[in-house]
This record gives structure tokens, C-alpha cells and sequence, in this order.
């Protein structure tokens, strides 16, 4: 063990979906004896799936915590979703933590969530290492270290397989060159096979290496020829895997148990304490997540980074105190009560209602913001239409949203002016259905739709003509004149050139208000609109029948005739779309894209993995989500940014023209 450290450490278990990150959770619980036995996914039995929509699904939509014990030291597990659906809560876990454990399936490899884990992470700068998982279900562990290496950096083999007549059963131990073997619960040191003798020891020879160059003293040592073995070597391992200088790849199976113990001894070896990340100094703590019970209220899920807690202590925050009368650790869906907290702690909060995720806590000085770790959230890419099914659903649809909102704020609410639909915006498919069935939750039963296009209308040519209202109803009468000239520009402007007072100018802003009441409804489909110059150039008044309102009504009646005359056009919405995916999925892709009337910008690697960039219509792809996984084998994921509007090819736009007449005529 590295002498001096902190016996704490918190880390986060992320990568993507399917990659055994909770069975894995639930052996090393199981193994430390923090649980008597072990649960299953498919039986909704494990600790950190707990929720009822992870139970439904078979699969972690929420960060689940899983405090252990191991050698005297604690260790608080992370168990964070897979699905890139959920990155408010994969975010939130790496803020929480001091290190990632990315775990890569050794069947399927490097996939698209292990890439994003590993991206946010390094730009948490947080020290990572990577557990290979499920080589008990096949895969080749030497062609994965390749892609590893390829991908990830500098990747640095801990463990090597050990297979017995190809069946896997234990690890080689490459510091040592020592097998050990799985049996009767634990590893038993056997002799190492002959034919793996050579490997080991070229796979040794590289990791000594690859520590050594990080430390120029043992560097030293190393070229003049002296052993370099010991607690200098451990201690610079551990300094370079902190560093992010090096990264350990260690081996575990959650259903077979191999290297699970081994596992732990790494991550206390390698990976950083709270104190050697954090400092020293008084309580700093962040809100890492929120969760609504309907027995605890809101439960606030708090990192203490540094300092100490005892019950009854209060931190600050821009909120006011926080008075903490009772101090909880979480374990799964249950809280369990502690005497004192310290940096590296994981804590559970009820009733919690004032504190929101994202909150900083502290005592003594208020922290730069700098000291506190943050993960923008990416804007969400996938939109649903969302409405009550019924009235009383409806009565209570603004508190449950709330809630909702408060506990993912990875989702987003927004009303759309154009078509009136409220929408609410998601990661993708299984993330919106969790958020349809949270609210179900709060008893509150909603209907997703596709949403409509928010469509604009412009103009393509110059126009210019007349509106007057004259209206005699006895006594004062309502009279107002005016020539309007419309122009095609890049953005709204009006211009005031009437001369010689035969429009006075206090009726400006009457005919401005007029022009744009009028433009929020176009002449083709009624939609809103865009790209137009108005320049009010000629008119009369009448002493005593004209008034704003008058004014106002002509000055609408002119936009309505010259937009008619000025050759008017439908456009539509045009995203930024980036596809990342497999090399090999890259032509379907493209072929799709291309399908859907997008224009491809053009296409890059990040990584192991490739990156499609291309503009396409937004009702082209608002079920985008539902397309994408059965064109990249279930390993893609893409990203949708507003880019600008764009004219509908005429064969289109008469199409939802005909289409909007008809819904208004029903």
C-alpha cells in the first residue's frame, strides 16, 4: 500500500451500457461483506438499480452509491448509467468522484460510451484506470489492449488472462510474474504456465518501463542498470496513474468473480485519495445529484471533498445555511446513519428541498469556483410533445414537471410559440420513457407526440403596396393609410421615410406594432414571419378619425397585401447533426443522411470511433433516435445544434401548406 494516503477513496464506475458495471458493483459488495449475497440485474435485485424505472428496464438510469470496506480502508463506488441518454447522471457521478473506472466489455470492446466517460473525465482531469469485464463470455483480451492503446493513450496492463484448456480462470499478476488462480472464492497463486512465461515477461518489461519514465530518479537507476523494485516503483506508479500520466488496466468478472478482490487492492494502490486531490482545509461539498422520495422527500446526494462533518454541523452555500441535524451515507435506495464524515465521503441528505443539484457547500471561506468540479451539461437532441391525458393530470402536471426538472436537469422545458406545443427535450428514447414513467410516479399520466415543425415563412423579392382602413360608425370615424414597401434581408428591420407630414410620426410605433402583429402569421400557412425589411414611405391621416388602432389595422392589412406580392416562401428549421459510430457503420450513414436531404459537411476519427457532420432539416430527424441504433449495430450516438433556416423545396412546401389549410379548415 503507498504510505501517507488517505483510506478513502471514491470513484466512479462508468463506460457504456451493457458493459457489467453493476453485476460487477454487486460482487465487490458482495465480496467485502457488505452484502450477504448477490443480486441480480435480471431480477431487479441489485443494490444500485434500485429505482422502479431500472428494475422495468433491466438497466441503471440513476447513479446508485455502494459504500465498501477492503483492508481497513472505504471505498464509495459510483454506479453510474451506461446509456448516454442519462449523462446528467454519468456527469454528476464524475463530479462526485476522485477517479473513473471504465469498464470495457471484452466482447464488445470500445464503444461509444466508453469513449464520452473517458472524454469528461480527462476533462475533469481526474485520474482513470479500466476494468475489462466479461471475458468469461468471450473476446480477445490482446486485440482489445491494441484498441485500448489506440484509443485511450497510455494503457498500462496490470493483469494478463489465464486460461486453462481455453476456458479463462485467473489473472497473471505482470509486476510479479505471478499466476493466480480462481478457486473455492479467492485467487491461489500457481505456478505460471511455461507458455506464458515469454509474454509475461515482455508484458513486465513494459510496464517498468513505462513507470520508470515518468520519474526521472528511477529513470536513472533504470538506465545505469540497477533493479528498480520496491515502494519507489509503487510510489511512482501511483504518481503517475494520479497524473494522468499512465493509465491501469485491470481484469474482473462480476458473475465469475475472477480478479474482483485484486481489483480493489489496485484501486487503493493506484488511483488518488480525497486529500491528495482536494487538499486540506475546511468542509467543501458539492450536490451532486437530487432524487424525490415519496417517504423522504428530496434526498440531495452530497460529495464532501474535503474537512470534516459531525451531526449538527452547518455548511454555507448562496442559498443561506445548511444545517445538517443527522448525517446519512447512501446504500442503494437506503440511508444509513453516521457519527462523522470526512473528504471522500458520499452523502445522502432528506428532506432536502432547498438544495438543488449543482450547489456548492462550504465552511469558512466561500471557494473559487475553480476548486469545485463542474461538467457542463450538453444541450439534449431528442423532442416530444407533451400533454396531459386528462384534467386532473392537467391540474397537476406543473408540480410533477418541476420535480422532474429538479431531479434531471439534463432535460429541458420549453413552450413553442410557433405551433403552442410544450416540449420536452431528452438524451434520447430510454430517456424520455423513464421521464414519462418518473411522472407517472408523482401520479400524473402524460402522451408523448412527435412535435410539430416550427416552419417560418419570408419573402424573395421587393413589393410595395397600400393598406387602408376607413371605418365611419357616427361621430369620430376610424381612418388610416399606408404604403409599405417590403425588402428581403437578413434579419427584421424598419425603416420611418414619410416626409412632409403626411403620416404624422406619433403614429409610428402604432404602424410598427401593426407590421409585426401581422407578421407573426404569414400568407401561405400562417406561420411566423423572418427576413424582411419594412419601410413605410407614403400614407394619409385624417385630423379627427385617425388613432393608433386605426393605423395599427392599416399598417397590418398593407403587410398582408404586399407579402402576397413579394413571391413568399416556407422555410424550415436546418440542425447541425454530428454522428459518432463505428468505422464500418460510416457508409449506411452517410447513405441515410443523404436520404433525410441533409448536406454532408464532412466526416473526421475521434478515436476508435467516426465522426459525421452534416446539416439536416429538423423534421427530417426528430425521430432520428428511433433510426440510429439500427443503423450502427446499437453503437452510435449523435448531437443536434440549431443552425439556420432554409427555404422548403417547392414540391414540400406545398404539401405542408395543403396540410396546415386543412387541420385549420377541421
Amino acid at each position: 500500500m503507498i504510505p501517507g494516503t488517505s483510506p478513502i477513496r471514491t470513484v466512479a464506475l462508468v463506460g457504456h451500457a451493457g458493459s457489467g458495471k453493476t453485476t460487477l458493483t454487486e460482487a465487490l459488495l458482495y465480496k467485502t461483506g457488505a452484502k450477504d449475497r448477490m443480486g441480480r440485474v435480471e431480477d431487479g435485485t441489485t443494490t444500485t438499480d434500485y429505482t422502479p424505472e431500472a428494475k422495468l428496464h433491466r438497466t441503471t438510469v440513476r447513479t446508485g452509491v455502494a459504500p465498501l470496506r477492503h483492508k481497513g480502508h472505504r471505498i464509495f463506488l459510483l454506479d453510474a448509467p451506461g446509456y448516454g441518454d442519462f449523462v446528467g447522471e454519468i456527469r454528476g457521478a464524475l463530479e462526485a468522484a476522485d477517479a473513473a473506472l471504465v469498464a470495457v466489455s471484452a466482447e464488445s470492446g470500445v464503444q461509444v460510451g466508453t469513449e464520452r466517460a473517458w472524454t469528461v473525465a480527462e476533462r475533469l482531469g481526474m485520474a482513470r484506470m479500466v476494468v475489462v469485464t466479461k471475458l468469461d463470455k468471450g473476446g480477445d483480451y490482446y486485440a482489445l489492449l491494441e484498441d485500448l492503446r489506440a484509443t485511450l493513450g497510455h494503457i498500462l496492463p496490470i493483469d494478463l488472462p489465464l486460461y486453462e484448456g481455453g476456458r479463462w480462470v485467473g489473472l497473471i499478476d505482470v509486476f510479479h510474474g505471478k499466476a493466480y488462480r480462481y478457486q473455492n472464492g479467492g485467487e491461489v497463486e500457481v505456478p505460471l504456465p511455461e507458455g506464458e512465461k515469454e509474454r509475461a515477461e515482455r508484458f513486465r518489461q513494459e510496464v517498468l518501463e513505462a513507470i520508470v519514465e515518468t520519474d526521472e530518479a528511477l529513470l536513472e537507476k533504470y538506465l545505469e542498470g540497477e533493479e528498480v523494485t520496491g515502494e519507489a516503483l509503487e510510489r511512482a506508479f501511483h504518481e503517475a496513474v494520479r497524473k494522468g500520466l499512465l493509465y491501469p488496466v485491470a481484469l474482473a468478472s462480476g458473475t465469475e468473480g475472477i480478479g474482483v478482490l485484486p481489483l480493489l487492492d489496485l484501486i487503493l494502490e493506484a488511483l488518488p485519495s480525497p486529500e491528495e486531490r482536494f487538499g486540506q482545509g475546511p468542509a467543501l461539498a458539492k450536490v451532486f445529484k437530487v432524487q424525490v422520495d415519496p417517504f423522504m422527500g428530496q434526498v440531495a446526494y452530497v460529495r464532501l471533498y474535503r474537512g470534516r462533518l459531525k451531526p449538527g454541523d452547518t455548511l454555507q452555500s448562496e442559498a443561506g445555511p445548511v444545517r445538517l441535524p443527522h448525517l446519512y451515507v447512501p446504500m442503494g435506495k437506503d440511508l444509513l446513519e453516521v457519527e462523522e464524515a470526512e473528504g471522500g465521503f458520499v452523502l445522502g441528505l432528506p428532506k432536502a428541498e432547498n438544495l438543488h443539484r449543482g450547489m456548492v457547500l462550504w465552511q469558512g471561506e466561500r471557494p473559487e469556483s475553480e476548486e469545485v468540479p463542474f461538467a457542463r451539461l450538453p444541450e439534449p437532441n431528442v423532442p416530444v410533445a407533451i400533454r396531459p391525458k386528462g384534467r386532473t393530470d392537467e391540474a397537476k402536471l406543473g408540480e410533477a414537471l418541476r420535480k422532474l426538472l429538479e431531479e434531471d436537469p439534463s432535460l429541458k422545458l420549453e413552450r413553442q410559440e410557433e405551433t403552442g406545443e410544450f416540449l420536452l427535450w431528452g438524451h434520447g428514447e430510454l430517456h424520455l420513457t423513464t421521464a414519462k414513467e418518473r411522472l407517472s410516479d408523482y401520479g400524473v399520466e402524460v402522451e408523448f407526440s412527435v412535435p410539430k415543425v416550427p416552419y417560418r415563412e419570408t419573402i424573395r423579392k421587393v413589393a410595395e403596396g397600400q393598406g387602408k382602413y376607413k371605418k365611419q360608425t357616427g361621430g369620430h370615424g376610424q381612418y388610416g393609410d399606408v404604403w409599405l414597401r417590403l425588402e428581403p434581408a437578413p434579419e427584421y428591420s424598419f425603416e420611418w421615410r414619410i416626409t412632409g407630414g403626411v403620416i404624422p410620426s406619433k403614429y409610428q410605433e402604432a404602424i410598427e406594432e401593426g407590421i409585426l402583429e401581422a407578421a407573426k402569421k404569414g400568407v401561405l400557412a400562417g406561420y411566423p414571419v423572418m427576413g424582411f425589411k419594412a419601410i413605410v414611405y407614403n400614407g394619409s391621416y385624417h385630423e379627427v378619425d385617425s388613432s393608433d388602432l386605426a393605423f395599427q389595422i392599416a399598417a397590418s392589412m398593407a403587410f398582408k397585401k404586399v407579402m402576397e406580392l413579394a413571391s413568399p416562401v416556407l422555410l424550415e428549421p436546418i440542425y447541425q447533426i454530428k454522428v459518432v459510430a463505428p468505422q464500418e457503420r460510416v457508409g449506411d450513414i452517410l447513405s441515410d443522411l443523404q436520404a433525410r436531404r441533409g448536406r454532408i459537411l464532412g466526416m473526421e476519427q475521434e478515436g476508435a470511433l467516426a465522426a459525421v457532420r452534416a446539416e439536416v432539416p429538423l423534421a427530417e430527424v426528430l425521430e432520428y433516435y428511433k433510426a440510429l441504433p439500427s443503423l450502427t449495430g446499437g453503437a452510435g450516438a449523435y448531437t443536434l445544434e440549431f443552425s439556420h433556416y432554409a427555404e422548403v423545396p417547392p414540391h414540400l412546401a406545398q404539401k405542408i401548406v395543403q396540410e396546415r389549410k386543412s387541420a385549420e379548415e377541421t
